[in-house]
């Protein structure tokens, strides 16, 4: 009766659902278990950082997707701004021959409001419109100042007028030997639209009643300056030879003409 006692508890001996064998003793059961148990937690711990490496990949994906959405949405963004600017630049008013316009006004260089006074009689006026991050009016720089240079020489005032706070067109000007009190910045609403300054550059003459002679638009090209220089008459060569004069002459900025490369136009 014992005998059979004892082996039916035996059998019903279990560890984590693992039967030990019957007419195992006590040591070697104990055994036995502690196996089982150890390898159940190796499983455990196993199954967890399986769990674990998956939630950090996917993480991971979704920061990247996250991520290049966000790019996604500054490059529709950008584009916009870019196709806003081409519109509003298209719907501007542009400057023409025959066009009538008044006095420049803006912030004159060391400060105050400034309005710059039209010709005299008989005598005519040249306005370069301008932004000093501009690639086109860079690529146009040198010849601008070549041909003011000229133009001085012949008594024909120069106007340079850029659409940028005063501080920038400053530091421009220091820069590239520009006269300061022949240049004003952030000039006022009617300034800003009778030049059409939405786009720039333009190069225009005005006569003494404010009529608009002659414009040049945007960045010119090698015969563009030919034709330019041209109708002023000045030869483009003679010009060029009197730039380290123009440069000298120009002391306001504080500085010779540098040398300018032509750069691409947006």
């Amino acid at each position: 009766m014992e005998a059979a006692r004892l082996l039916r508890e035996g059998k019903e001996v279990t560890n984590h659902k693992t039967t030990v064998p019957p007419g195992t003793t006590d040591g070697e059961g104990g055994s036995a278990r502690l196996e089982v148990g150890v390898a159940h937690g190796f499983d455990e711990d196993a199954k967890s950082q399986r769990k674990k490496a998956g939630s950090i990949r996917f993480t991971k994906v979704m920061e990247i997707l996250i991520w290049l959405a966000g790019l996604g949405v500054l490059a529709e963004n950008l584009l916009l701004l870019q196709q806003n600017r081409s519109l509003r630049e298209a719907l501007a008013p542009q400057v023409t021959s025959g066009m009538q316009i008044e006095t420049p006004a803006g912030l004159a260089l060391d400060g105050p409001f400034q309005r710059f006074a039209l010709p005299s009689a008989d005598a005519k006026l040249l306005i370069i419109t301008f932004s000093p991050g501009c690639p086109a009016c860079q690529a146009n720089q040198e010849g601008w100042m070549r041909l003011a240079g000229a133009l001085e020489q012949k008594g024909v005032r120069v106007l340079w007028v850029s659409r940028d706070p005063m501080e920038i067109t400053k530091d421009y000007c220091l820069k590239h030997g520009i006269r300061l009190s022949n240049t004003l910045a952030d000039p006022s609403h009617r300034t800003f639209i009778q030049l059409g300054l939405a786009r720039v550059p333009n190069t225009m003459l005005v006569k003494a009643d404010g009529t608009v002679e002659k414009v040049w638009p945007g960045r010119l090209d090698q015969a563009g300056w030919n034709t330019m220089f041209a109708y002023f008459g000045v030869p483009e060569g003679k010009a060029s030879s009197t730039r380290a004069g123009v440069g000298t002459r120009m002391t306001d900025c504080g500085s010779e003409l540098p040398q300018m490369s032509a750069k691409n136009c947006r």
